[in-house]
């Protein structure tokens, strides 16, 4: 008799786990707990696919709005990297913290701006995002922008306040950064709102040295056009002139030496080495 009860007993116990654990995997959220051991983990995770009815469990459950997962990411961060629209929405409606960054200064606008989006910039800094908030190394959402490659985006910025002269620890410059991803509109855009194109980094290193580097004769031609001084050269002492000619490209050089700017030295079209590397400044 007692065998009989027990193996009922078993059989209800079986069952119920059965339903609970069927219940269970029906959750919405649930599909993230292998992700991780917090509600953070679950909401960052769910954020990042889109799937807003699993964000609107677990904010209804308490998960932090603003809490980081264990990479450091805010569930809007995350949704923003990924484009998730929705989800950005819903996170911003239920209080998240537009300045909330990542334990190394990265910041929502930062991603926003990085990814090109200019929808969700245009969100952010209405919900409050802050334009001047700048990473320990002092990068700033303007170099974010510059990234993305999206001249419409870096002249909104501009006109929202953006400096187009802070640039980073090392002295790196918005315009340098442009000029270095061969990005003429940028650069054209960044010039008609003041930037310096003779600003230098620590290494000695300017806008139109960036330029010649990459091969961009778009992106030189108009750092000419604003002045850039021709003849500045980084620690190593090879001009932009002398780094074109090294490169063989002979369009550069007659651009420069056009200019009437340039140094004609002699030793330009002597004994300047055609494998010439890209110099690297020292770190």
């Amino acid at each position: 008799m007692f065998d009989h009860v027990k193996r009922t007993l078993a059989a209800a116990a079986a069952i119920t786990l059965a339903v609970l654990s069927a219940g269970y995997a029906q959750r919405p959220e649930a599909k993230y707990f292998s992700i991780g051991d917090s509600a953070q983990d679950w909401l960052v995770a769910a954020a990042e696919h889109g799937d807003l009815e699993a964000v609107e469990v677990l904010i209804l459950r308490g998960a932090a709005v603003d809490g980081l997962d264990r990479h450091g990411r805010t569930a809007l961060i995350a949704a923003i990297d990924r484009g998730r629209t929705d989800v950005i929405h819903r996170l911003l409606e239920a209080g998240a913290d537009v300045n909330v960054t990542k334990p190394d200064g990265w910041s929502p606008l930062m991603s926003a701006a990085q990814h090109g989006r200019r929808n969700t910039v245009a969100h952010l800094m209405v919900s409050g995002a802050d334009l001047q908030k700048r990473m320990p190394t002092g990068y700033t959402t303007l170099m974010a922008a510059i990234e993305s490659r999206n001249s419409e985006l870096v002249g909104e910025l501009i006109d929202e306040g953006a400096s187009p002269n802070d640039g980073t620890s090392d002295g790196w410059t918005p315009l340098m950064a442009a000029a270095s991803r061969g990005l003429p509109d940028v650069v054209r855009e960044l010039l008609a709102v003041g930037a310096d194109p003779d600003a230098r980094n620590r290494e000695g290193w300017t806008a139109l040295l960036a330029a010649v580097e990459s091969g961009n004769e778009e992106v030189v031609h108009a750092l000419v056009e604003g002045e850039a001084d021709i003849n500045a050269a980084p620690w190593d002492g090879f001009t932009p002139l002398m780094r074109a000619s090294a490169r063989g490209d002979q369009w550069m050089v007659a651009t420069l030496k056009d200019s009437g700017r340039a140094s004609t030295i002699a030793d330009l079209d002597a004994d300047i080495p055609a494998d010439l590397a890209p110099a690297e400044p020292p770190r």
